[in-house]
């Protein structure tokens, strides 16, 4: 139920309040904002299987903000909120794992070659709002179970270049470092913390407004 009402609240979100609010912030010269769509390439460590292989999409909005009292600096504070699908594809099971998150990426970022250029780095916390696990074409409900609600510490590092005044593209690197699954499986940083963890490249097109 929650994915079908997914796409009428972004619709609203788009079309309401965040979007004036943030033309208007753009119109003072504060802040920029930005539309993204794009495709993920996901797999999860921990499945056994090691591979990119699992599509997915990612759409949401963002904005950002100048640190410091110069506007102009190069050096700003990115806010996004996205939907984002992750996941696996198990070939010699024929298992898939789908997740579907609402994720709230926050980066510090640099702007180079006259604001063309955008590097950031950061984190993406989110919380899941869909999960399907199947091996061998049969659902899993036990399995589905056990993925956590919430993955709190996706490291991201992303490059944005937009190669007219406003649209550009996009591609960043995601990895969870802490487990999104309550059962066995590979680790991160310290033994106790295992089970298994999304990881991703993700490949997109950005609409920015401001910034120029």
């Amino acid at each position: 139920m929650k994915k079908y009402i997914l796409f009428p609240l972004l619709f609203l979100a788009f079309h309401h309040s965040p979007l004036s609010t943030l033309h208007s912030l753009h119109a003072q010269g504060r802040f920029d904002a930005s539309l993204f769509a794009g495709l993920n390439v996901c797999q999860v460590d921990g499945d056994g299987a090691g591979r990119y292989n699992h599509p997915g999409l990612r759409a949401g909005i963002g904005t950002s903000f100048a640190l410091g009292d110069d506007r102009q600096s190069p050096w700003r504070m990115v806010v996004e909120l996205a939907y984002t699908q992750k996941g696996s594809h198990i070939n010699e099971s024929n298992g898939e794992i789908s997740l579907q998150y609402i994720e709230v990426p926050l980066m510090l970022s640099y702007n180079a070659l006259n604001n063309r250029l955008r590097l950031a780095a950061g984190v993406a916390p989110a919380v899941k709002i869909g999960c399907s696990v199947t091996f061998g074409g049969s659902p899993e409900p036990a399995h589905e179970a056990l993925y956590r609600t919430f993955d709190w510490l996706p490291v991201t590092v992303a490059a944005e270049y937009l190669f007219t005044d406003h649209l550009g593209l996009s591609v960043r690197w995601q990895n969870s470092m802490l487990s999104v699954y309550d059962g066995g499986g590979t680790y991160r940083i310290i033994p106790s913390n295992h089970g298994a963890f999304n990881r991703l490249i993700s490949f997109g097109l950005t609409y920015r407004m401001g910034n120029h």
